[in-house]
């Protein structure tokens, strides 16, 4: 009977080994956890520079009449920016005549309901799909990302 309670109380004390388990456990935690931020770091970078080729777009429509109609040109101040060489990305220039109160109008010769002429705006939206490394429950891959930037000409 003594044997049988301190076999019992031995293998309770005996700790050799744990240590090795519990790192187990916290490197697959550590590691799902920097691979997880590294995916939605890199998605909020790819918004970052979404946002910044819709913005360029935008101001390189706004420097004047011109400009503001060379949708073309909008479309590849956007790509310069985001450095799209291969055309990848999905971006779109428009640009409209627009009164506060009444929205989208035809063209500058319509008066507004205050009496007053209505504005030139230019609009540029740039899309892109990022890829994530690994699937994650809730998030579907890829992840599309979208930026639109609205300036008024005048």
């Amino acid at each position: 009977m003594p044997n049988i309670t301190k076999s019992r109380h031995s293998l309770s004390r005996d700790t050799a080994g744990n240590v090795t388990i519990e790192f187990g456990f916290v490197i697959l935690f550590m590691v799902t956890l920097a691979l997880g931020a590294y995916d939605f770091g890199n998605l909020g970078y790819q918004k970052i520079a979404v946002t910044n080729a819709a913005r360029a777009g935008s101001q390189y429509g706004v420097q004047d009449m011109s400009t503001a109609e060379d949708t073309a040109g909008m479309i590849q101040a956007a790509r310069n920016d985001i450095d799209d060489t291969a055309n990848a990305l999905d971006i779109a220039a428009i640009n409209y005549y627009f009164c506060p109160g009444q929205g989208q109008v035809a063209d500058e010769s319509v008066l507004c309901d205050d009496d007053s002429f209505s504005y030139f705006y230019v609009q540029v939206t740039v899309a892109d799909e990022v890829d994530l490394l690994f699937p994650y429950p809730f998030v579907t891959s890829p992840q599309v990302v979208a930026s639109t930037n609205t300036m008024r000409v005048r």
